[in-house]
Parts: structure tokens; sequence; C-alpha cells
């Protein structure tokens, strides 16, 4: 699979890599606009992560808040198939009492996700809460969908509301058999027109943001579709906007492998400690937090933001002993690590 003839419009997220292009178009998005400032704390966060990568910094650098963990499909891959949490959508009291908080650790964060473990725009209140986090300053702000609910007044308010610098849209397919295999409960004809509407409405206006991601996962059910799917939406794409394929997960070993094999291979033979731990931070829409973004069904959950500040729990006991477990080489006492096939990214 050669997906170089389509140049920058497409890129390959590697878990082998790091990130490669992706991370580098990433990382100049996520810089433009920025004060001398934010420069300055972006570039020792990366100095930091490259030269110290479990030395704790003063804060996570990646946050996701589950506005929502209902969804409206039952996709192959999603460990919510295995979910036993209660469905629910966070009110917009507790997202403000978050957001709070983070503006206080605003210089260490580099991006702030509005997902989690369900369809975000199953929110009604989604776009109120993502001018909140905009309203406050927060960076790289972005959400994913599975584009079902794309109708026109979604994409107007998207495209005129200006709060999200990144949408990223997953579509795994571009044929109806195998996109309705993968992802059960719609039509492929739907969701190809509510992608179709938002990148003519995008063009149309000439708006920048939100930049369009148009995902792929590479699996073994997309694997002969992605240089199709590539040719089929490469055209219509934003100046901005580029095709990402994504190699397939297990979310911390929840999922089945739906990897292909040339992935499976490339993990490392020594396994070492995760560093998502001294990364990443989740909230869920009840205000549970989570060391890991894999960690979508809260297994390790460190404690409530109704009881404890997020900067208590980062620096806290029980998330200092799940760092040290892994420093000491003990993951496999703890669940989902024990089986996580991603502690390597």
């Amino acid at each position: 699979m050669d997906l170089s003839r389509f140049g920058p419009k497409v890129v390959l997220f590697s878990q082998t890599t790091g990130v490669g292009l992706y991370g580098v178009i990433r990382r100049a998005q996520l810089a433009a606009g920025k004060s001398p400032r934010e420069l300055f704390h972006t570039v020792r966060r990366k100095l930091h992560r490259r030269f110290r990568p479990h030395e704790i910094m003063p804060f996570a650098q990646a946050i996701h808040l589950e506005v929502t963990n209902a969804c409206n499909l039952k996709c192959v891959m999603c460990p919510r198939l295995n979910m036993d949490r209660p469905v629910g959508f966070m009110s917009r009291e507790l997202f403000a009492k978050v957001v709070d908080e983070l503006t206080k650790q605003r210089g260490w964060i580099e991006s702030v996700a509005l997902m989690g473990l369900g369809e975000p725009f199953l929110h009604q209140e989604l776009f109120e809460l993502a001018r909140i986090a905009r309203d406050a300053g927060l960076p790289g702000l972005y959400t994913s969908t599975n584009a079902t609910l794309l109708n026109d007044e979604r994409v107007d308010r998207l495209l005129t509301e200006d709060v999200f610098d990144l949408l990223i849209c997953s579509v795994d397919g571009v044929t109806k058999t195998t996109y309705e295999a993968v992802r059960p409960g719609q039509s492929y004809e739907i969701v190809e027109a509510n992608v179709e509407r938002l990148l003519a409405a995008k063009r149309a206006r000439g708006a920048k943001r939100p930049v369009v991601e148009l995902q792929i996962l590479l699996m073994r059910q997309t694997e002969s579709e992605v240089e199709a799917f590539c040719e089929r939406w490469a055209p219509r794409l934003g100046p901005t906007d580029r095709i990402l394929v994504k190699e397939a997960d297990t979310f911390g070993g929840q999922t089945p492998d739906v990897r292909i094999a040339a992935q499976q291979r490339r993990e490392p033979a020594v396994r070492f400690a995760c560093r998502q731990l001294w990364k990443d931070l989740s909230v869920g829409w009840d205000g549970q937090v989570t060391v890991c973004c894999k960690d979508v069904l809260y297994k390790l959950a460190v404690g409530n933001v109704a009881e404890q500040t997020l900067a208590e729990m980062w620096a806290g006991e029980r998330w200092r002993r799940l760092r040290q477990m892994h420093l000491a080489g003990q993951w496999d006492r703890l669940d989902p690590c024990r089986d996580c096939r991603e502690w390597w990214i």
C-alpha cells in the first residue's frame, strides 16, 4: 500500500514510529497563533518528554473530557460493547468546574478533547460546552464524531461558531458492505452524504476551522479499501484538511485484536513503563478521573472531581503508585495494563 502519491493530504498515524508526518502537521497546527510565552511552554514540554519521559511534569498534557458515553452505533472494534458503566451526559456545571481547573494549568496542556466512549454530538449542549472551553482559552480543542449526526444545522454551527480547532470524522470504509459491517447501526449513504455536506460547506465559506480530519482505521476489514478511500475523499478536502489512516488499536487489550499482521509484529521486544501515565488525564461524564485515554472503562480511576481537584489527583498517592508499578515492571498486576497492546505509543 503506497499512499505517497496523495502527498501531505494523507498521513499515516503509526504506533511504531510515533506519529511521523502526522506529528509534524499536528505540532505545526498546535503552534499556530501561539504567543511567545505559549511557544516557550510548548518547547519546554517537548524537551521534558524527550529527555525525562518518566519524570512527572506539573500537570497532564493531553486532556480528554467525556461529554457523554452514549452512542448510536455498535462498532465492532469499540470497547463500549463491554461497558458496564452507567450511560450519561456531563452537566454544564461539572464541565465548567473542570474547565476552571484546567485554566489554572493551561501552560502545561497541549490539547483538550471533548470526547470519550460515546458520540459527542448526542450531547444536546455540545456547542455550549465547547464555547466554555474556547472562551477559557484552552489549547488544541477538538472532538471526534462518527458523522451520523452532521445535519445542516450542526454543520452550520461548526463553521460559524468557531469553537473547535479540529474535527475528526471516523468513516471506516469506502463501500456500503465494509462500512456497515464495521459500524453497524447506520447506512453508509447517510454518513457519506453528511461528510460531503460538511466538506462542501467548508469550501463554499472558505472556512479555515475546524480542520477536518477524515479517519479510516487500518485493520483487517478495511485494509483493501484504504487507497480507494483516499482516492474518494482527497480531492474534496480543503487546504488544511487531511485524511488520517490510523492503525487500529485494542484500547488496552479490551477489544478483539483487528490489527493487520504487520502491525502486530512491530511491538518492541522489551516492555517499558507506559508514558501515558505521565501525559494523559481523562475525565468521565460523571466526574471520574483516569490515568490513560485507553482506559475508557475507568478501571484505573484515581478519584472524582466532585471530591478532589485534578491537580491533587495528578500528584496524588494513587496515581504515584500506578507510575511506580510501571517503573518496577509490575504492569501485569493492573487491568487493563496487563493486556495492553498500546503501551509503547
